[in-house]
């Protein structure tokens, strides 16, 4: 008898635990709606000149904007710029601004396969990717983030070193 009450009990323990698990959803959260509104960021003519102030090395070549974003706190933001004559591997930028003013790009010279992360409140996290051995052009298997965020002095800080700059 009392292994037969036992054995219920177990039955019903364990398919209150599966209709538990059951209940569970496998895919993350949903971010946050976004709340910044277009006039927390940088301006289309800062943006401009931001751009037209880095360097191209490729001849017949200038800057296009492939993409951007900003925290979640909307004070940070970023843009992603690269040459209009390029490959897989072609060196991008990226230019960062505090709401409408330029805060430059966090390394000297551009960089191939930048991958821009999803947004903290405060923080942008970039990652850096690079070809090492015999990777092909497609394929860099090195990689390395770093975050980046607007210090107490109003610069552009990194909050560790930037992969193999």
């Amino acid at each position: 008898m009392i292994r037969l009450c036992l054995g219920v009990l177990l039955g019903i323990a364990g398919i209150a635990g599966a209709a538990g698990c059951a209940g569970k959803s496998s895919t993350p959260p949903s971010p946050p709606p976004d709340t910044c509104k277009q006039s927390d960021g940088p301006a289309a003519d800062t943006v401009r000149q931001s751009i037209a102030a880095v360097p191209i090395e490729v001849q017949g070549s200038s800057w296009v904007e492939i993409a951007r974003g900003h925290t979640r706190k909307c004070r940070l933001y970023w843009v992603q710029i690269i040459p209009t004559i390029a490959s897989e591997s072609t060196p991008q930028q990226l230019l960062f601004f505090d709401r409408n003013t330029p805060l430059g790009s966090p390394t000297p010279d551009p960089k191939p396969y930048i991958t821009v992360l999803p947004p903290g409140d405060d923080t942008v996290t970039v990652q850096y990717r690079w070809r090492v051995g015999g990777d092909p052009e497609c394929c860099p298997s090195a990689m390395g983030t770093v975050r980046f965020q607007v210090g107490p002095d109003g610069k552009l800080k990194a909050l560790g070193p930037i992969p193999h700059s």
